[in-house]
């Protein structure tokens, strides 16, 4: 009964993980992995943590196991090692071994009860398995007559303890480090040499301690440390480690101890010739002087080698270079690649091409021309070609162009000169004036003129009405004016048309033939309905009115109404007259006497025929087929229009159909109000129509005999108006004056769908007179109100199925199709069986649909079926192709048909059947199952279609019902279960939260601080938080409550410290430390497992002020040891070259954390064990790290303002980025405080121009030619630049360029052509020398020279390189600076420094200005005397002057008079 308690205690708290291990109850599994119905014997499946568990049944029978499958087993629980139990019950016994009793056998049998012991042992003892007689205390001996001591007679030293031993007395148990009788012997530990290699052995207190010599490390100096672990080896040398030292094996190219110093190859001077040596790692290159080659440079390269002379030039090699003798080749040039241009003086004439040769030439003449050199004109005029008196002209003559009216527009052209042209007299034409011209070819008389043709001449015979020499001229009766009112005249042909105004606002308008008449008759008007009124003038003078009715209604004064209806199938037959121009019909067509039908209707219906006219061999029909409009035509052939937009929206359109040499369909209404139209593009079909087989006219419907002729088949509900027929009007009086069968007068309509009679069961339609359903599955009936029933498979996880016997054949076009409800993901669905073998299996795989069969693959819907909810699943087989609806696929299925004799098989099959490969059976619920139109059921009887009715069910249940999933209590912590069909929700209390309310929510109760952030764990929670340090380090410990091993450390670091400890923890033999240096992390750490401590850094530094995640990991964390990974921000940026254990020891070692550090510290995790910033209560989790000291760090993250101040200068934008700032710089400035100008200029941007800085900005300034912002836009306007060498700037095309003289060329006229030769008669100025031949050459002028002949001096002062206001001398070759006082050197660039003298400087500046101002004023003086009196005397009428100064007055020195004194 006790276990019983415990069982049920165990068994109502499902989540004890000690149960969930030992009993099996609970067990494991993938996630959803209940929809496969892992549990066996009724036991209930509960998901739980992406698991699955298993609650196995309580009795009669006990079940345990994985899936609980198996008997359970009491003895697995019991205590006792010889157990017995009972399966299936939680009954068990234990068989004790001697010596043990008890219901668990824990209990020892004290055999001393009994008292054995008789004589002088009377003590008795017990013991396992049996029992010893001792002496009485204080007695030994074997007859225990002697007497012994006591503990209390014996002294034990040295802490040891003492034992009363039977028989023997009092015995010291020794402390650890002492032997003998009272422990009064220290033990020598260093008697077993536990030291090696040489160690010095220090004895203590139940422990020694090695000093071992260098070279050694260690508890017992047994491991001989590293050399090599620092890397001392530089340039891949390898590292020997020896005995307290090492020795490096440099690579090739180093040497040095620590092969630090790189061999200088070229210490040796290898290269020759004056080569020069660049020194490489264990090499050396020789970058060797032109002409020179080889390692060594000992090679002189042979130019000629590559044959560079051309033409069979001779080669001369040299030193770096070559000469080509081309001497008696023809040709000329450094590679004697230039044939001597025999064509450069233009031999050839008239535009011939000279062909050059080898000391030869050939002209190429034009057409017209021959000779040598082309320089003969053939005569084409000699044999007198032009006939009838035409005039001969030479086309190779220039003077023709221009002044000939066929070479007017033409430019001389040598490839155009051949030929002649004929000047033709009047009346003649052609190439040779041999065709006599016919001036009415060009039909030049208008208006049907008849042209008369004459001797280069012709004459126009007019019709009546037109006038002119070609009778263009109509007689504008406009030009009399006839037309008043300022109405518009239109002129015709002998008559004129007025087009009267618009009348003003609330005035008449004018009518008559002349707009000279008020149109008053609209004064009176009796319109009704709101019609509008058009006033007319009728030809005898009277006034009158025409009303414009609304849609609907017609009549003089629009009151009567051409509104009717049908409320139910009929039609209206009645017989049409035969036309009068019926027997014109036969024999023309013409565009208004052609077949005319036009009404307006309205609808809700989508198949029906609106009329139908003629008879079964020819008729004309306009009806709806699906909403949209067609017209059909028969006459032998079949004309047929559609208007594909749906009009049987219950709104009105307006339809017009009209035949004569096509068929033609015009709608108008809602989406087409300007009228669409739609026509057959055949034609002529029509011609030969009788009206009189269109006599018969039925509007609204057909006879039964024509209605097969139709494509809808049913007569016309809804309502009709303005019906027309050929034009003319037929009213509902006349209609209900012939026969008719559901005709009503007028348009009555009700809203049938406003109330949704289908109850959101099924989708309203208007039928015009009733409202109708179209259901949704499994809904049916008139209203929807009818439900198919559902059945449920697998409840409570039982078997069950249903089997139906197929009695019709459905070949290989059909359609399954049912509504399905399930959670599990996979189970057979529906499966047709023929004589016992499936030939198709619909299932659930992984949530989808999917079909099989044995000729093909698994096809799969896209779309998850196993949702809880109902999802219509329909599968279409069409041609041995599955068609998906909602994916849209057709695939291939093979030769699948559903025949007679069938078998189908829903939701599973019958027993000793097995469905493991289609996932099991089906657990869920299954609706309205169809294949094609016939129903599968197990009802007795099923309205809405024929059925098949159910030949044998197993297990199914009638609706869809859930399993009691709240039997098994899955809800933990007080949470209420609730039952969701086939699923549970726990409702949990506000402390716990999970699909079970296992999950405890720690943070609800507010346990971290203010402003900490609180984050739930399994068990427990975490307060995160960041923290400012300042030199305040903390140290915590976990006390050896970490579960998982210590294989990664990761912190949030923000900082700007170069230097600082960020982790830090030593224990006995190991070490871990994380800190910063130089910016970089360094990370130093020995797990005591390898031996060998590790130490490397990281290749990114993290001290810049942003946030930076840190971890530290070991690369296969599954190893004992393995390598060490550092990444920041993920990002691997550093590890070690050897391998180290994990951290375990930090599990039982203090932690120091942000020793000698500022900045920053967020989220620190040791082995994912978060290291608490802030002080917080005791956190229930088991694996924590408490804090056992140090400084409250500050909560946040937060610098110092470094913004405050306003750094930035220049309107530099200043921005704080933690302990330090930045300034962006507006634009032009630059700097760390936006104090330097931006220099736009220094990156060259001005292309052929000089730069000027600007704010922000450059200018530049263009050279002569050039133009754009930066100057990269060459100009070739001669307008701004002028032509040289006599070129004359002509404008053309909108722009200007150079016409050059003969011998000149280019866009400036800049260059000769052809170049002058190297003859006699070339002379090159002042020493220059003339390079090259006959054919052209340039002159090489002196340094200084310039020019094509040498003939112009350089100007060396035209840069002005004389500074500070010197003057230039130009020189031959160079220029000489006169610098003024103060400056020197050759530019005068240089500030000379002033003499110091004894005497001040003011002691002889004042008194020299003074002078040189009195000099200034007295010459300022004298000059104003003298010109005073010289206009006194000169300039003006002065016979007293002339007398003194002469008869002859020099105008040239005759000042100009003031405007007050002028004579004139």
């Amino acid at each position: 009964m006790e276990f019983r308690k415990v069982w049920s205690r165990y068994r109502r708290t499902v989540l004890v993980p000690m149960m969930m291990v030992k009993l099996g109850l609970l067990c494991a599994a993938s996630a959803d992995a209940c929809s496969s119905s892992p549990c066996s014997n009724n036991a209930t499946c509960v998901d739980h943590l992406s698991d699955y568990a298993c609650l196995c049944p309580r009795g009669p029978v006990w079940y345990a196991g994985k899936n609980c499958d198996q008997l359970y087993d009491a003895c697995i629980t019991a205590p006792c090692a010889n157990c017995t139990g009972e399966p299936g019950t939680d009954r068990f016994s234990c068989r004790c071994p001697d010596g043990l009793t008890g219901l668990n056998c824990t209990e020892d049998v004290d055999r001393c009860q009994s008292a054995p012991c008789e004589g002088v042992r009377s003590n008795c003892v017990n013991a396992v398995h049996g029992y010893s007689c001792r002496c009485p205390p204080g007695l030994g001996g074997a007859d225990c007559q002697r007497n012994v001591t006591t503990c209390s007679e014996l002294a034990c030293q040295n802490a040891a303890t003492c034992v009363d031993v039977p028989d023997l007395g009092p015995r010291c148990r020794c402390a650890a480090g002492f032997q003998g009788r009272s422990c009064e012997e220290d033990v020598d530990e260093c008697r077993s040499q536990p030291c090696q290699n040489g160690a010095i052995c220090q004895d203590g207190l139940d422990a020694y301690q090695c000093f071992c010599v260098p070279g050694f490390q260690g508890s017992h100096c047994d491991l001989d440390i590293n050399e090599c672990a620092s890397r001392p080896c530089q340039h891949n040398g390898t590292c020997l480690d020896e005995v307290d030292h090492y020795r490096c094996d440099c690579a090739a190219g180093f040497k040095g101890v620590n092969c630090e110093v790189e061999i200088d190859e070229c210490k040796a001077r290898p290269c020759q010739n004056g080569g020069a040596c660049r020194d490489h790692v264990a090499a050396y290159t020789c970058e060797c002087l032109a002409g020179f080659q080889g390692q060594d440079c000992q090679v002189n390269v042979d130019e000629c080698a590559s044959g560079p002379c051309l033409n069979e030039g001779r080669c001369r090699d040299g030193v770096n270079s070559y000469q080509c003798d081309c001497e008696a080749t023809g040709f000329v040039g450094d590679h004697c690649e230039e044939d001597i241009p025999e064509c450069a003086s233009d031999p050839c004439q008239h535009g011939a091409t000279c062909l050059e040769g080898i000391n030869r030439y050939q002209c190429l003449c034009w057409p017209g021309y021959e000779g040598e050199n082309c320089q003969l004109d053939v005569d084409e005029c000699g044999p007198r070609p032009c006939d009838h008196g035409g005039q001969c002209f030479q086309r190779s003559d220039v003077l023709n162009y221009g002044t000939l009216p066929e070479l007017r527009g033409d430019i001389f052209s040598y490839e155009e000169a051949a030929g002649f042209i004929c000047r033709c007299l009047p009346g003649f034409t052609g190439d040779s004036c041999s065709v006599n011209v016919d001036e009415c070819a060009s039909a030049p008389c208008q208006h049907g003129g008849s042209c008369e043709d004459r001797v280069s001449s012709y004459r126009c015979v007019c019709p009546g009405g037109f006038t002119g020499v070609h009778c263009e001229a109509d007689v504008n009766e406009c030009d009399s004016n006839p037309c008043n009112q300022g109405a518009t005249c239109e002129d015709a042909t002998n008559s004129y048309r007025c087009h009267c105004p618009e009348p003003e606002p609330g005035r008449e308008p004018w009518g008559g033939p002349d707009c000279d008449v008020r149109l008053a008759g609209c004064r009176q008007h009796r319109c009704r309905l709101g019609a509008g009124c058009v006033p007319v003038l009728t030809g005898d003078g009277e006034h009158g009115y025409t009303c414009l009715c609304p849609p609907g209604w017609t009549g003089n004064r629009c009151n009567t109404s051409t509104t009717f209806s049908f409320n139910s199938e009929g039609y209206v037959h009645m017989r049409l007259p035969l036309s009068e121009n019926g027997t014109r019909r036969e024999t023309e067509v013409q565009d208004r006497d052609g077949l005319h039908m036009q009404l307006r209707f309205r609808s809700t219906l989508d198949h029906m025929v609106l009329y139908y006219r003629g008879t079964a061999e020819h008729f004309v029909s306009l009806e709806l087929v699906g909403g949209s409009l067609h017209a059909r035509v028969k006459s032998g052939k079949v004309l047929q229009v559609t208007y594909p937009a749906l009009v049987n929206d219950g709104e009105w359109y307006q339809a017009t159909v009209t035949m004569d040499v096509r068929l033609v369909l015009v709608v108008k209404g809602p989406g087409c109000e300007e009228y669409c139209s739609v026509r057959d593009e055949g034609n002529n079909h029509l011609v030969f129509l009788q009206p009189g087989s269109f006599q018969q006219l039925y509007v609204g419907g057909a006879p039964r005999e024509y209605l097969p002729q139709t494509s809808s088949g049913r007569g016309f509900v809804g309502c009709m108006e303005d019906l027309r027929v050929d034009h003319k009007p037929l009213l509902p009086q006349d209609l209900i004056r012939e026969d008719h069968q559901g005709l009503q007068v007028g348009c009555s309509k009700q809203d049938w769908c406003v109330d949704d009679p289908c109850g959101q069961r099924g989708r309203c339609v208007d039928l015009w007179v009733r409202p109708g359903c179209q259901c949704h599955r499994p809904y049916h009936g008139e209203r929807c109100e009818e439900e198919y029933p559902s059945w449920t498979f697998g409840h409570e996880n039982t078997t069950s199925y249903v089997g139906f016997n197929i009695t019709e054949s459905h070949g290989d076009n059909f359609t399954l199709s049912f509504l399905l409800r399930s959670l599990k993901h996979s189970g057979l669905l529906l499966q047709l069986r023929r004589e016992g073998k499936a030939y198709l299996t619909v299932y659930l795989k992984e949530g989808t649909v999917a079909v099989y069969s044995p000729h093909t693959t698994l096809l799969l819907e896209a779309q998850s079926v196993t949702d809880g909810n109902n999802n219509l699943v329909a599968i279409k087989v069409r041609y041995g192709h599955v068609v998906f609806p909602k994916a849209g696929n057709h695939r291939a299925l093979g030769n699948v048909s559903v025949e007679a004799g069938d078998v189908a098989y829903v939701g599973g099959l019958p027993a000793g059947e097995r469905t493991d490969a289609w996932g099991g059976n089906v657990k869920g619920c299954l609706q309205d199952i169809r294949l094609d139109h016939r129903h599968l059921t197990t009802e007795d009887h099923l309205e809405g279609g024929e059925v098949y009715q159910a030949g044998t069910e197993e297990n199914v249940l009638r609706g869809c019902q859930s399993d009691d999933t709240c039997k098994g209590q899955p809800c933990s912590n007080g949470g209420r279960c609730r039952v969701t069909w086939n699923d549970f929700q726990c409702d949990c209390s506000r402390k716990y939260s999970g699909r079970l309310c296992e999950t405890r929510l720690w943070c609800v109760a507010s346990p971290c601080p203010e402003g900490v952030r609180c984050v739930d764990l399994q068990d427990g929670y975490e307060c995160l938080t960041e923290a400012i340090f300042q030199d305040n380090a903390l140290r915590y410990v976990a006390n050896g409550s970490l579960l998982s091993p210590v294989t990664s450390v990761t912190l949030d670091i923000r900082t700007r410290d170069r230097d600082g400890v960020l982790l830090r923890a030593v224990g006995r033999a190991e070490f871990f430390y994380l800190g910063l240096l130089n910016s970089s992390l360094l990370v130093k750490l020995d797990s005591g497992a390898s031996g060998e401590p590790l130490a490397f850094t990281s290749d990114r530094a993290v001290a810049d002020g942003a946030w930076h995640r840190v971890r530290l990991a070991m690369a296969d964390p599954t190893r004992p040891a393995s390598r060490w990974r550092l990444a920041i921000d993920g990002q691997s940026v550093g590890g070690s070259f050897g391998v180290g254990g994990n951290l375990n020891f930090l599990n039982d070692t203090q932690i120091h954390l942000a020793e000698k550090y500022t900045g920053c510290i967020g989220e620190v995790r040791v082995g994912g064990v978060y290291l608490p910033l802030t002080h917080v209560p005791e956190a229930p989790q088991t694996s924590q790290f408490s804090r056992l000291g140090g400084h409250e760090p500050i909560i946040g993250c937060q610098g110092a303002p470094m913004c405050d101040a306003q750094p930035c200068l220049n309107r530099g934008a200043c921005q704080d980025q933690f302990n330090q700032f930045n300034c962006s710089c507006a634009a032009g400035w630059e700097g760390a405080l936006c104090e330097m100008e931006v220099d736009e200029c220094s990156s060259g941007p001005c292309v052929y121009g000089t730069c000027r800085d600007l704010l922000a900005d450059y200018q530049c300034d263009c050279q002569p030619g050039y133009a754009g912002r930066d100057c990269e836009e060459q100009l070739d306007d001669c307008v701004e630049f002028p032509c040289e060498n006599g070129g004359g700037c002509v404008e053309a095309l909108e722009a200007h360029s150079c016409s050059c003289p003969t011998g000149y060329v280019g866009t400036r006229c800049q260059w000769r052509f052809p170049p002058v030769a190297c003859d006699a008669q070339t002379e090159c100025r002042h020493g220059g020398v003339c390079i090259g031949g006959d054919s052209g050459g340039n002159c090489t002028c002196k340094l200084g020279y310039t020019g094509a002949r040498c003939e112009t001096e350089i100007d060396e002062c035209a840069s002005g390189p004389c500074l500070h206001g010197a003057t230039c001398l130009d020189r031959l070759n160079h220029f000489q600076c006169v610098c003024v006082p103060g400056f020197s050197g050759s530019s005068c660039e240089s500030h000379k420094e002033e003499r110091k003298e004894g005497i001040p400087w003011l002691v002889v500046t004042i008194p020299l200005i003074t002078l040189c101002a009195l000099l200034a004023i007295l010459v300022v003086f004298c000059l104003v005397l003298t010109a005073r009196k010289k206009r006194q005397s000169e300039g003006t009428y002065s016979p007293s002057s002339q007398e003194v100064a002469g008869a002859r007055l020099e105008m040239g020195s005759v000042l100009k008079v003031p405007p007050e004194e002028r004579l004139i």
